[in-house]
Order: structure tokens, then sequence, then C-alpha cells
């Protein structure tokens, strides 16, 4: 019975944040704008308003070529999302989409209306941006003087170091949605050998140049995750095919930890670090001071 009750208050407590999640001004406008037209097609009075009746179809009835359009958004929709790792994923994807759908329906029915639509949509852009990622996190913010230096001191340490860097643009929408994975990471695995760090390539664009990371609107290597083992790198994610074609990568906390190998390298970090805690002998008897955490329980 307690196991239930406790699945049942897991359930509760996710429905909960879900629906606080809706209620964000960001959300709660993309939601309205994406069931815009099928809101004002189909409910009375706002349909008799403006719309006008059909021979063959009332004022307040979606035909056949407003039905194929929305079925296609309902598909695309589910063709982009269905390798999404994370709810920000699903919902950036899904509000694109069906307010490109709702812009199309409106200019079907009058020029006019769908001008309106794309101001409309514009202004809550502004007025409603994308939240930023707010929570905690172990992440450090790298200029490139900063970064060069960094690298640099650690060619020269004797034990293993390791930097686990992102690049990214503030606009991409790939990069936001990894915000969050990314800052549980950095908290889950952060050890004084595994540090994790952030660029915006967007603020210096010379350093896409540098490390071979396109920025451009369509780019497929936003965000770029680089693993840099003593100042060298040794891994990156998304990788290029024989071909030199980028391979897709999906980005989600499990693929980022196997595939970075970041447990690994966090036990034996934190190994080190007991071993770094052993203090001097007191009475002939080692005493040893263990005050690693494994946060990744």
């Amino acid at each position: 019975m307690a196991a239930y009750m406790g699945k049942m208050e897991g359930v509760i407590q996710i429905v909960r944040e879900a629906i606080k999640q809706v209620f964000i001004p960001y959300n709660l406008t993309n939601i309205l704008l994406g069931v815009s037209f099928l809101v004002i097609k189909t409910v009375p009075p706002i349909c008799t308003g403006l719309f006008a009746a059909r021979d063959d179809l009332g004022p307040c009835s979606l035909d056949w070529r407003e039905q194929e359009i929305l079925m296609f958004l309902l598909l695309a929709i589910f063709a982009k999302t269905r390798r999404a790792t994370s709810m920000h994923q699903y919902a950036s994807t899904s509000y694109l989409f069906s307010k490109a759908a709702n812009f199309i329906l409106f200019m079907r029915v009058d020029p006019r209306l769908g001008a309106i639509f794309a101001i409309l949509c514009l202004v809550l852009f502004l007025v409603f941006p994308k939240p930023a990622y707010s929570g905690e996190d172990t992440i450090k913010f790298y200029s490139p003087d900063s970064l060069e230096e960094t690298l640099a001191l650690a060619k020269g340490k004797r034990h293993a170091t390791y930097l686990l860097m992102e690049y990214y643009t503030a606009w991409s929408p790939d990069c936001q949605s990894l915000a969050p994975v990314f800052a549980d990471i950095s908290n889950r695995f952060n050890t004084k050998s595994l540090q994790f760090g952030k660029l915006d390539l967007g603020r210096y664009p010379a350093m896409g140049n540098k490390y071979k990371i396109d920025t451009g609107g369509m780019s497929k290597e936003l965000p770029t995750l680089v693993l840099y083992e003593n100042g060298r790198e040794k891994m990156r994610r998304p990788g290029h095919d024989v071909k030199g074609k980028v391979v897709k990568y999906s980005f989600s906390a499990n693929d980022i930890v196997r595939d970075f190998d970041l447990r690994d390298i966090y036990d034996r970090s934190k190994a080190k670090v007991k071993e770094a805690k052993v203090e001097k002998t007191v009475d002939g008897i080692e005493e040893v001071t263990d005050t690693t955490k494994d946060k990744t329980e």
C-alpha cells in the first residue's frame, strides 16, 4: 500500500509540474496561437461573424483542404519529435509547426488575417520569450581567453583532468533544450578533476571557426559537446561520418553520460579525492577523511 501511495504521489507531482509549465506565459501563448484557427473557425459565434457560409459547408465547419493541412501538421510534428529527448524539445517543435500551419490556414481565408496572425506571433515572441534555464548548476561560462588559459594549464598537469564543454548559441532551440539536461549532469558528476563549461558561439563567432563548428542558421552542430582530457580534445558530439556529414545526436542525459564515459571518469576522480584526503599520521595511526559524496546515486 505504501509503495502504491508513493507512486501516486509521484504521478500527482508530475501532473502538477506539467500544469505549472502550461501556465508559463511563453507556453500558454504558444498553445493559444497553435489552436487559434481551429477555435476561431469552429466555435460560434466567432466563426459565424468571421467566415461566410458556403453552399456545401456551414460557416463553422472545416473544409477538406483545412482538414488536410491540420492532418499534415500532426504527421509533421510526430515525424520531427519521435526522437525528442525532453518535453522542451517536443514543445518547441510543436509550437513552430503549429504556428506555421495556422498562418497558412489564415492566409487561405483572408491575407489580412494571415498578416494579423504573423504580427501577433512576433509581438508575443518579443513580449514572452522562451524562458532560459534558471536552476542550479556547476557550470563555468568561459570567454575565449579564459578557455584557452584553462586548456593550456591542463596540458601541464601530471594527473588526468577533464573538461566537458558545451558550445552553444542563445538563439538555437536545441541549445535551449539541452540547458537543463547539461545542468543536471554537471550537478551529478562535477568533481575537482571533471569540470563543466559553456561558451556562447553567438557572442564569440570566431571560436566556431577555430573549433570547426558551424554556427549558421541551418547548422546541425548546435549545440556541440567537446570533452577535453588534459587540455586536448578527446571526443565530441555530434560527430561526422566518413563523408564529412554531421551525424545527428540526441543529447539525452543517458547518451551523454554513456558516450563521454562520465560515470567512469567520475568514479576515478572520486577515488583520487579519497587518496588525497589521507591525513598525516597521528599517534602512528593514519586517519582517512572521506568527504566525497556519490552524487550519482
